[in-house]
């Protein structure tokens, strides 16, 4: 496994991810060229079903929904960066983020290209398998 630590531009809001792919691996993914909100806020996405996001137990982070209202998306709140979106699992009774790529450095420079996708339209219990499909658990909270 390998462990990615990522941070806001302030470096306020830290996340950690643990996944068993390498930096190469990873395809990001977008809907800019249909989504404003992502496109105003470099919404370019990554995440690994197999492995664990960690957000760090004292990071306060500025929350808004949009569309569906399934989806949190986590801001920080100081530099007022987007760094990571949210649904919860009732089913599971746990949660399954993305991350912005940006966060990662590593990630970023080496990840394939930016794969675009639509959502527009998107049926709710759609977009809900596809974010159970794809999307990485988020399996704990850390104390720095």
């Amino acid at each position: 496994m390998h462990c990615y630590v990522g941070s806001c531009t302030c470096g306020l809001l830290e996340v950690r991810l643990q996944s068993g792919l390498t930096a190469e691996q990873f395809q990001p993914r977008s809907d800019a060229p249909t989504c404003g909100f992502c496109r105003e806020h470099d919404g370019v996405w990554i995440s690994d079903r197999n492995g664990s996001i960690e957000l760090r137990a004292t990071d306060r982070t500025n929350v808004r929904r949009f569309g569906s209202r399934q989806v949190e998306f986590h801001f920080c709140p100081g530099c007022n960066q987007l760094a990571y979106a949210v649904c919860a699992d009732a089913a599971r009774d746990s949660a399954l983020a993305v991350i912005r790529v940006a966060l990662f450095e590593s990630i970023r420079v080496a990840a394939q290209p930016t794969l675009i996708t639509n959502f527009e339209g998107e049926p709710p219990a759609v977009g809900r398998q596809r974010r159970l499909d794809k999307w990485t658990p988020v399996r704990r909270r850390w104390t720095p």
